[in-house]
């Protein structure tokens, strides 16, 4: 099933480890194929990863876009056991992220991940 995206002026899409930035006014994309995609609303970029739950987002976020997932895995789960050893409350919320990463969905490991982001930042205030 194609993906139906309309990008306003300047906005960008992460298609994989690529990018693509609309330069124009509004344009509207099909997007056939099975490829990571991401608006970037939706992409966190490493200068603004402050927090323990969001270098973790930031890493599966790493996972989803590239064809080697792999390669961050060391990181994520050096996070994932940093975050239930300070905060052990958040081990259901780690461990949901933690099954979704083991089934390669790293998609939803992302969602869930962002609850993380927006728990921590409730707890802040």
């Amino acid at each position: 099933m194609a993906l139906k995206l309309e990008l306003k002026a300047g906005e960008r899409l992460h298609l994989g480890d690529c990018v693509v930035v609309n330069e124009g006014g509004r344009a509207r994309l099909l997007i056939e194929g099975d490829w990571p995609v991401l608006r970037g609303k939706d992409v966190l970029e490493p200068e603004r990863a402050d927090s323990e739950a969001k270098r973790l987002y930031l890493a599966v976020q790493s996972m989803y876009l590239t064809r080697r997932p792999g390669r961050f895995i060391a990181d994520y789960a050096r996070l994932s056991r940093e975050i239930v050893s300070r905060v052990p409350e958040r081990r259901a919320q780690v461990e949901v992220v933690d099954g979704l990463v083991a089934s390669g969905r790293f998609y939803l490991a992302m969602r869930a991940a962002q609850r993380l982001i927006d728990e921590e930042g409730r707890v802040a205030l």
